[in-house]
């Protein structure tokens, strides 16, 4: 709705039909109403896959962004992101295909620069899932007790278990708990080490699938 300013001979501001007036500078201004572009409404086939692997990329991270908040708070710092666009980011331009597709050996849930987990060996009963790794701290008192994050991922149902602060790196085990709920579902499995003071992480490991 357009309204008239200074009578009937005075300009107008606001929308009427397909005319916008406004005043600028000391002058009335009439233009044409600006439509909006159907080829950027619609997208080109290049806007259409960022879109979508952006969505896929966001869908998967959702139930876990309580771990990439803690597993990409260093590298959000550095990059003057959140930690959630900063893992995103990374792993839209490294673990995922042009189609959409994600790597999850490729994937990274956090990010950083210490020692991560070797030998990992994972073992079910009913009770959950037990990780083993071996102690790669060689004497170093800080990394000697570093403490292990865990994230099991089961993706057809969405749902998502994780440990942010769990047995140190010397323990060599530690265990995520299951409910008889999730028999016969197939998860997804992560490690990583985090210093006691949060100030340090490494490099989250993919440590394959198990069905419960």
């Amino acid at each position: 709705m357009g309204k008239i300013e200074s009578g009937i001979n005075g300009g107008f501001t606001g929308t009427v039909g397909a005319v916008t007036g406004y005043y600028l500078n000391g002058k009335w201004i009439i233009r044409s109403k600006r439509r909006k572009s159907i080829k950027n409404k619609i997208g080109s086939a290049d806007q259409k896959a960022c879109r979508s692997r952006f969505t896929m990329m966001q869908t998967f991270l959702s139930p876990i962004v309580g771990f990439v908040r803690i597993g990409f708070n260093m590298e959000s710092k550095k990059r003057m992101m959140t930690a959630h666009n900063a893992a995103k980011s990374y792993n839209m331009l490294n673990a995922q295909n042009a189609a959409g597709e994600i790597d999850y050996e490729a994937l990274r849930l956090t990010f950083g620069n210490i020692s991560g987990a070797t030998d990992v060996k994972l073992e079910q009963d009913d009770m959950g899932v037990h990780f083993s790794w071996s102690d790669n701290s060689n004497g170093d008192y800080n990394r000697k007790y570093d403490q292990v994050m865990l994230l099991i991922y089961d993706l057809e149902n969405k749902m998502a278990i994780y440990e942010t602060g769990g047995a140190r790196r010397s323990k060599g085990t530690e265990t995520i708990a299951l409910s008889s709920v999730a028999k016969g579902s197939t998860f997804h499995t992560w490690i990583a080490f985090i210093s006691d003071d949060r100030t340090e992480i490494s490099m989250s490991t993919y440590c394959g699938t198990f069905i419960f």
